[in-house]
């Protein structure tokens, strides 16, 4: 996040000095100003048509401003130490409004591709073979990053209800950041329905966690968690539940668990266990045991051992799948079973050019498959957009995933 404010910081302060270069004297200080003032007022504008609008423009700007803005300032730099003369305020001027003209069309260029190629979800297909022990297979559809908000299309929306309904899954899944505004505001646009709808084409269950936006949204009468449930969905929010032929594990969003000032359970707190009855003293010599709580009918003596007429908590034998927003893994000192599969989102695949190349640098998997800590992970690019609704050198997508089982 730190890293994040001193790129923006350095980002808006080059974007200053070549916007104020735009007039001569203290015009040109003053258009600049004025830019910065803009930005930084859509931000707090963000839950309106036009905050939004303003945000989706200036965000895209940036990253294809800067593009240009960043060699160009070396070079006046470089020019500045190495030459006997400076560059003439003229030709500086015209560079800077040359460079503004060439941005601004790119961004226009970027919209007109990006707004209906985000529009246009694809929808993938996996087959996740189970190990041997696991004899039923199932079948999911998995999404993440919806970021409802004024420029959200709600036709989206009820397309997807359409095309899961038609898939008829066993599961829901979804991976975080639902909302860009209160849910007062969801509520009043009508989506409390249409989740409702959505929510509905699971045979079996909708599960969601919260991401790091909805971080943001955790204030006053607003509380994401417990409107997704109202909606349907099974939240877990650092919790275990094991429903129908699987268990999952939805971890809390490091931002929110900051927010709340709390810390996440370790992941060996959250491993699915089921209670076992030990009938004799054979039956408990060979159970391994899972956890180390034990119910005792004698709750008033604490045995050395397991005795007979025990009730200890072993492994769940369902398959273990785990939702955490963010694809950071599980912690290094994690000791005991690991999950089967992860599902995470986030990174949105970088989104837009230059940041679907940017974020390769930022995430070991930034997209699609890989191994996170010894556990078989998909990094979904997301269902919608933070912000602009914007996709160049990504795609909107769901997954449909299936579970398979080794075939007797």
């Amino acid at each position: 996040m730190l890293i994040f404010l001193a790129i923006l910081v350095i980002g808006l302060a080059l974007v200053y000095i070549n916007l104020s270069t735009l007039v001569k004297g203290r015009p040109g200080k003053i258009i600049a100003l004025a830019v910065l003032l803009v930005i930084f007022a859509s931000m707090f504008l963000r839950e309106t048509l036009v905050g939004s609008a303003l945000v989706s423009f200036f965000a895209v700007w940036l990253c294809v401003s800067l593009l240009f803005y960043i060699p160009w300032t070396l070079y006046r730099v470089g020019y500045y130490f190495t030459q006997p003369h400076h560059l003439s305020r003229r030709f500086v001027r015209r560079v800077a409004r040359w460079l503004l003209g060439v941005t601004v069309a790119l961004v226009g260029v970027m919209f007109a591709y990006g707004v209906p190629h985000n529009d246009n979800y694809k929808i993938n297909l996996m087959t996740v073979p189970l190990p041997s022990q696991f004899t039923e297979s199932f079948t999911a559809v998995y999404f993440s990053d919806i970021h409802i908000d004024p420029l959200f299309r709600k036709q989206k929306l009820e397309r997807l209800i359409a095309d899961v309904d038609s898939i008829k899954p066993d599961y829901l899944l979804f991976g975080g950041d639902m909302m860009d505004v209160p849910t007062m505001t969801l509520d009043k646009w009508g989506y409390d329905s249409l989740m409702k709808k959505l929510t509905s084409t699971a045979k079996v269950a909708a599960v969601g966690i919260n991401g790091n936006h909805e971080a943001m949204q955790e204030k006053g009468e607003s509380n994401p968690d417990a409107w997704m449930r109202k909606v349907g969905f099974v939240v877990l929010d650092d919790s275990t539940s094991c429903i129908g032929p699987a268990c999952f594990t939805g971890r809390t969003d490091f931002q929110v668990a900051r927010r709340r000032s709390v810390l996440r359970k370790p992941l060996s707190e959250l491993i699915p266990l089921v209670e076992k009855h030990v009938k004799d003293s054979v039956e408990v010599d060979s159970l391994k045991v899972a956890s180390a709580k034990v119910a005792v009918e004698d709750s008033s003596v604490v045995p050395d051992s397991l005795a007979a007429d025990s009730v200890v908590m072993v492994d769940d034998p369902r398959p273990w799948i785990l939702l955490d927003h963010q694809p950071r893994g599980i912690e290094r000192w994690h000791s005991g079973r690991l999950p089967d599969f992860a599902l995470s989102g986030h990174t949105h695949a970088g989104q837009f050019f230059p940041g679907t190349v940017v974020i390769n640098w930022v995430w070991k998997v930034a997209y699609g498959t890989g191994a996170l800590g010894g556990v078989y992970w998909l990094v979904s690019s997301g269902f919608d957009c933070w912000g602009p609704p914007v996709r160049f050198g990504s795609d909107s997508e769901i997954w449909v995933i299936k579970f398979k089982a080794r075939e007797p």
